[in-house]
């Protein structure tokens, strides 16, 4: 069993509490359950959305259709009304929606001004007759309205009773419980990453607010004192990374936070990263651009950007989450893979996978192994010498923190020699650039190669993916292949280094190769050519700033059939 719940109203009604209410609310009845919310980049007015779907088994995308649409102004019936399943519901406010058979128009606005002096209160009157539609237990939607208002809970619990007593009994059945309590989780990707990072050891972030990174920020700054954790809203993007490399450079597992502008001014200090050896995870959150594009949509445009930023070469790792249970695992790992390579780690997510809701199994940091990568003040005292950047079979020096022994601990941005000091010896440089790149075979072998659904790709088109497209992905080929069982999902996390020769090896067996990406170029298509020679039959795209959903993948396959 699937439902579809859209909320929509304009910033400043409470669109995302709602939402928020909501999924918790099926959460806490054992449900598996999605939330996907869409917003404008402004206060008040424009649209906001909060897509809701619940079904008996996890959900990782969103959908375009709704079963239940709840509309608290006249415009977003015009955005979303002909967006509706066969049989739909509407609850809307008073006027916002014509009148049908399974229109249930609500006064909600006075009611929540006239009964409880809170006319902010409107949407949740609403959602209490959608609740009571949907067929779920008041309880549960109680306890979720006192976890999102807090002290605020009074008045809405109030406007919930108002709309429950006014709606007709259940449209449906939910199903009975998927899984009990403590069993799963509900978090976003934004929380996902933020977790991972406490769990990773994290003690030191710096950002400048920006969306769709901020979630990130604001994550961790409400648990810094409880985890010891320095957070840090610097002026600018450049005094953020700059920050995190001196702390870095101290000792601390130290991280940023971003979007695609301020990774932009971040570049600079990404390359002093790379020529200093020095860790630094680096949390990009991808949002449509150029320059300030839309700053509160998605997309996937920054792959190359992310691989090929900084002047010079140096070696780095890159990975896409595709759902929040492994933004919170590869945020864990790019911390990890950073201190023992000595190298940036660029964790790629987007808005979607940052805001969205989805239930997880309950996470266990035990599967990332965590280990100390520096000398220790005794390992450093039997040392009669100590070379920050001396050479070694993998490339990686042994690393020392200043002021844990007797010996200088030198960085520099100029080219330098194993000790650290400047220099212009030609054989040096050339010596110390090698001892840099070959550390990046030594991390491809850390790294995990594309999953694939099903195992057999002989004779099949794969559908290329990476990052947040992984749930619609995954649903568009299982429901592909109940018609006509052909098709393939292939899917990234890992971006690079990559080993190449064995995902062209395992892409050879496929009959086509399509990419699917949140991006006019084809980005990861491009790299898989220059990488492979594979060049991609087809690239479907998308960059309107909206995420895929399973039935624009399905479409656009049918029809180039």
């Amino acid at each position: 069993m699937e439902l579809v719940v859209r909320l929509a109203g304009a910033a400043g009604q409470g669109v995302q509490s709602l939402g928020e209410v909501l999924v918790r609310s099926l959460f806490r009845s054992g449900l598996f359950v999605h939330g996907e919310l869409s917003y404008h980049s402004r206060i008040r007015g424009g649209e906001n959305a909060f897509t809701v779907r619940l079904a008996d088994r996890p959900l990782f995308a969103t959908r375009r259709e709704a079963d239940l649409l709840v509309v608290l102004t006249p415009e977003m019936w015009r955005a979303y009304g002909a967006r509706l399943r066969p049989g739909a519901w509407v609850v809307a406010e008073e006027g916002a929606a014509p009148e049908g058979p399974r229109v249930l128009r609500l006064p909600a606005l006075q009611l929540a001004r006239e009964k409880l002096g809170l006319p902010l209160a409107q949407g949740v009157v609403l959602l209490g007759a959608a609740a009571r539609l949907l067929g779920l237990n008041p309880s549960a939607v109680e306890r979720a309205l006192q976890e999102v208002f807090g002290a605020k809970a009074g008045p809405n619990l109030q406007a919930f009773a108002l709309g429950w007593e006014r709606a007709p009994g259940p449209a449906w059945e939910l199903p009975p419980p998927r899984f009990g309590p403590g069993e799963r989780m509900l978090l976003t990707g934004g929380q996902a990453v933020g977790a991972g990072a406490l769990a990773a050891g994290c003690r030191f972030l710096a950002a400048y607010p920006m969306t769709p990174g901020t979630p990130v920020l604001e994550f961790l700054a409400q648990r810094g004192e409880r985890y010891g954790v320095v957070v840090e809203q610097a002026e600018d993007e450049i005094a953020a990374i700059n920050m995190a490399l001196g702390a870095a450079y101290a000792g601390a597992r130290a991280m940023v936070t971003t979007s695609g502008g301020g990774f932009a001014l971040m570049v600079e200090g990404l390359s002093l990263a790379g020529m200093i050896e020095t860790p630094v995870v680096i949390h990009l959150g991808q949002r449509p651009g150029p320059a300030t594009g839309l700053p509160t949509r998605t997309s996937q445009e920054n792959l190359l950007f992310a691989l090929y930023a900084g002047h010079g070469e140096f070696p780095r790792y890159l990975t896409a989450p595709a759902t929040p249970e492994s933004a919170f695992y590869l945020t864990m790992q790019a911390f990890e893979l950073a201190e023992a390579y000595q190298v940036p780690a660029i964790l790629l997510t987007d808005q979607f996978l940052v805001d969205s809701y989805a239930v997880v199994p309950a996470l266990d940091p035990g599967r990332v192994p965590l280990r100390e990568h520096t000398l220790s003040p005794q390992e450093l005292e039997r040392l009669e010498r100590y070379e920050r950047f001396a050479p070694t079979p993998t490339g990686v020096s042994p690393r020392a923190l200043p002021g844990a022994s007797r010996h200088l601990v030198l960085v520099d941005s100029d080219e330098h020699d194993f000790y650290g000091r400047i220099t212009e010896d030609l054989e040096i440089r050339k010596a110390m650039v090698e001892k840099r790149l070959r550390k990046e075979g030594y991390l491809a072998q850390e790294t995990a190669l594309p999953e694939v659904f099903p195992a057999e790709l002989r004779g099949r088109v794969a559908l290329l993916g990476w990052g947040s497209t992984y749930g619609a992905l995954r649903e568009a080929v299982e429901a592909l292949n109940r018609e006509e069982d052909r098709y393939a999902h292939v899917h990234f996390q890992d971006l690079w280094p990559v080993r190449w020769a064995e995902v062209e090896e395992l892409l050879r067996e496929a009959r086509a190769v399509v990419t699917v990406e949140g991006n006019a170029w084809g980005q990861l298509g491009k790299l898989l050519r220059q990488e492979t020679g594979i060049r991609p039959a087809r690239h479907l795209a998308r960059y309107d700033g909206r995420p895929f959903t399973p039935e624009d993948i399905v479409e656009a396959m049918r029809h180039a059939a």
